[in-house]
This record gives structure tokens, sequence and C-alpha cells, in this order.
């Protein structure tokens, strides 16, 4: 499924009518198909006698709704239809012109001035609540007309439909305004927009339907800079197979470098989670103190003893013989789990990056250490790389703050993507991955995910996949995925507030299983 940002759907609909149709045909292909779905979701507030009202604005977006009120009443003449002009009565031209085609009904009552107790009046007295007043191309904050009037309809007993975008959501960033209507359910015209998938907005959006306005996926897919939703039916297109006659050479060999004095419990984390997704050998190379849990609790994986400097970190002296392990033994590198920031830890980093030619994942402390040491480094990287930051490790990254980053994340993420030549993760609520000009994002997952441990855990995941011999991109897509899929499975059966990064881990059986039976 494709996510199109709001100048990414005007060039669907641009190249739309260039290959034959028209801006006119496109709004009555999205305002019948709106008609459509919501007289099947909502008949019972369609009946004769109903109420509907409509909360206009200027442009294109009110006058989708302004088709919907003519099939409506084409469908049940005994409705009744207001319509509030909440930016005033100068419409685009293809609003006016579909406004003038409901000239004929007498059921449609225009309201071109309202005050605050009408418009208040008029939602009470409604079954249901279209709100047409923006859309895609919002940003900043309400109108004090147009708040007014969504403060109200918030306020009523009707059901709340926005069209394509609810009024007050930036639809690329998800960014809400201080009065933003709440929608229980969504209409969105030929593809979905971020704000419906980021979480940040996605309670506002509702139940989201997507309607065929007459724009081909194979236009959709040309568009550039579209975002690919991950699915379960991509994810298990991306598994690794596993071969009746293999065994465990088959399935790559993990190394994970992490751990310090006071931080034991990340390695333990990433190595379970990587174990539990398939990998052939998984070998911890840690200070004695994080290793010492993995010996109890995971005796399948393999332990690398590293001494420590005395920061209580990695030491140096530990670095040749790592780079040794990390170019001729394993298949896939994982670094920073638990590694705490040190000159050391540093020194590794750079180490890796300058020297060693398998692929890697940089997570935690070396993404820390990366951001110190700069991140021109990532340019004289021998082998791929993907990269695990939250939002306040790319900020150090990146240069940039965490507001600018949420207020343009795909274009920030795929420009460093590009110019770094690295997978990036950018880990959130909603999670975005970038490479080589392709954006995905992932719907799954829930807020019991926000505990200690996740990142590692993730990490683990991913590099379970990279040392598979898995594509860095696809690793990412599939750890991304089976991350959030196991952690709502946990959510299920422990609640949001009860589960904890283990028990996700353990719920990596089900996430699995779910994908290949």
């Amino acid at each position: 499924m494709y996510i199109l940002c709001g100048s990414q759907m005007r060039t669907a609909e641009k190249i739309a009518v260039e290959n034959g149709t028209s801006f006119e045909q496109l709004m009555e292909n999205a305002g019948m198909g709106a008609a459509e779905a919501i007289r099947r979701r909502f008949a019972s507030r369609l009946m004769p006698g109903s109420n509907i009202l409509i909360l206009l604005g200027r442009g294109n977006n009110g006058g989708d709704g302004l088709v919907i009120a003519r099939a409506l009443l084409q469908w049940q003449p005994e409705l009744t239809v207001n319509i509030v002009f909440c930016l005033g009565d100068q419409l685009s031209p293809l609003a006016a012109l579909n406004l003038s085609r409901l000239e004929e009904f007498k059921q449609v009552h225009l309201w071109t001035e309202t005050d605050r107790k009408t418009t208040e009046w008029l939602c009470q007295k409604s079954d249901l609540i279209l709100d047409g007043i923006f859309g895609t191309g919002f940003h900043g904050q309400l109108p004090e007309s147009a708040a007014t009037a969504v403060r109200a309809a918030n306020q009523s007993g009707a059901k709340r439909i926005a069209l394509d975008i609810p009024t007050g959501i930036n639809g690329d960033n998800g960014i809400a305004a201080m009065d933003s209507f709440r929608a229980d359910y969504t209409c969105t015209f030929a593809a979905k927009k971020p704000a419906h998938i980021l979480k940040s907005s996605r309670s506002f959006c509702g139940e989201v339907e997507t309607i065929d306005i007459g724009i081909s996926g194979q236009i959709l897919g040309q568009v550039s800079g579209s975002i690919t939703l991950l699915c379960s039916d991509k994810i298990r297109q991306l598994l690794p197979a596993r071969r009746p006659d293999s065994n465990k050479g088959n399935y790559g060999k993990l190394l994970i470098a992490g751990g310090c004095q006071t931080m034991t419990g990340a390695v333990l984390l990433a190595a379970e989670a990587a174990a539990r997704c398939g990998t052939g050998l998984v070998m911890a190379a840690a200070p004695e103190h994080a290793l010492f849990p993995i010996r109890i609790r995971l005796p399948e994986a393999l332990q690398y003893p590293l001494p420590l400097a005395l920061s209580g970190a990695v030491s140096a002296d530990a670095h040749p013989s790592l780079l040794e392990k990390a170019n001729h033994w394993a298949t896939g590198i994982l670094c920073g789990c638990g590694m705490s920031l040190t000159e050391e830890t540093k020194a590794l980093v750079s180490t890796l990056l300058e020297s060693c030619h398998t692929p890697m994942v940089l997570d935690a402390d070396a993404l820390n250490a990366l951001s110190q040491v700069g991140t021109q480094k990532l340019k004289e990287a021998k082998a791929p790389i993907i990269l695990t930051p939250h939002m306040l490790e790319f900020s150090r990254l990146s240069g940039l703050s965490i507001e600018d980053i949420q207020k343009n994340r795909f274009e920030i993420a795929a420009q460093f993507a590009e110019e770094y030549r690295v997978t990036l993760v950018l880990k959130d609520a909603t999670t975005v991955i970038a490479s080589d000009g392709q954006l995905f994002i992932n719907e799954n997952g829930n807020p019991g995910l926000s505990k200690g441990g996740s990142g590692d855990t993730l990490a683990g995941i991913i590099a379970a996949f990279l040392a598979q011999g898995v594509s860095p991109l696809d690793a990412a897509e599939c750890g991304v995925y089976l991350h959030a899929e196991a952690g709502d499975i946990a959510a299920g059966k422990l609640s949001e507030y009860a589960m904890l990064p283990q028990d996700v881990i353990r719920c990596l059986p089900d996430a699995f299983k779910s994908l290949t039976n």
C-alpha cells in the first residue's frame, strides 16, 4: 500500500488528468465513492428525517462534501442537509460548480454566516457531520471561524466523518492544531496519507477507508517519494527460507558487541531476540558482568569475554580481537547495546567503520559515539550499515532539533540515508525506514513498547536477519514489522502496562506463526 503526502497526491492527480481524466471527474468519483461508503457504514443515520451537516471550506475538499450531499439526497430525498460556510462563500471553481448542482434540492439549507450558538445548535441537531473544511493542505492553527465549528462538532452526539484528513491535522506530519476535528470515520481519497498512520494523529481519524477515485495503482507507484506501508504479505515474502537439508551454518553468525559494567541486560535482550529470529549462531562479546545473565538465561549463545577499561566500558585492548571476529567469523554485527559512551566506544566505532567488511547494525551508544566522531565516518565504511536511532539520537546525528525532524521526518530521513549511504531506521511511535530512495512505515505496535530495552530487542531482530544474508533494507523491514507485531501480541496477553521487552521476545514465535500459517 502506498502512502502519499499532499504534494505527491497532487502530482498523482495531475498525471491522471494528463492520462485522460479530469479534475471534475476525480471530484465526482471521490464524492460518489465516499457517499456510498457513508451510506453503507451509517445507514441507521440516513433514515427519512435525518439531519446531515456539512462543514465547508473554500477548496476542493469542500467540493467533495457537496458531491456527497447530492449523492445522499438522490438516495434518500427526505434528508435535511445543512451546509455551513466556515471560511466564507468564495469557493474554488469546482466546489462552486457542485454547489450550483444542489440548487434543485429544497432540502438543502445554506448558512453563509453563523455565530457560535447557531453553529452549536446545528451540530447538536445533526445525525452526521461531514468535515470538508480543509483536507491535505492544512498546516498551522485554525482560523477562529473554523475552530468554532470544529469545537461544536466535537461536542455533539453526531457521528463525525472527515473527508481525506480531519481539519486541524497536518496530513504530511500528523501535527495537530489546538482544535482538531475528531472523526469517527475518515474517507481518504486514492491513498492513505501519513497522518492516517502516524500515531500522533491516528486517533483523530477514527476508522479510515480509502476511496477509489480513478487513479490507478500504477500512477500512485510512480510518484517520486511515495511511502510504502509495511504489511504481513510483504514481510512473508522477505523472510529467509528454512531448507529441509540445512544446518546452523546456513543461517549466519551474529556477533553482538556491547555491554559495560553498569548495563548488563542490553546484550542479553539483543542476543535472545536474535536467537528467536532464526540466526544459526549468536555470539555475545561483552564484559563478564554482561555475560553472566546470558549464561543463565540463554545457553544457546556463544560467549566472548571482553576486558574492561577503567571507565567500566569495553577496553580498547579488545578492539583488535573484535575486528578479527567481525571480519573472519561473523556474517553480521550488532554494536552498541548497553556499551556506554566513552573514548573506547568512539574508538571502536571508528575502527569498525574504517576496517570492518561485515554488514553491521549500529545502535544505542554506538550511535552516540558516531555523533561525536562525526557522521562523515559513515562515508568511509567498508560494509553496509544500518542505523537504528530514536529521535534524540537522530537529533545528535543530524544536528537538527527533534521538533524539526518530526515536522518533516520523511524527507529528512530520506536525505540522510542517501547522503551517508546507509539504511536508516528512525524509531518513534511510528517508525520510518529510509534506504536508497525508498521510504517505509509501519502501523502496528503500541505504547507498551515504550520501555527501556525495546530498542535492544529491535536491534537484535534486525541484526539477526542481516546475519542471515538478508539485504539491509529487507532486514530493517522484517525487524520493524516483527518487533511491533510481537509487541501487539504481548499487549493482548499482558496489557500495554505490564508487558516488558522480554515478553515481546517470547511473543516472537507467535508473530512468526502469524506470517507462516
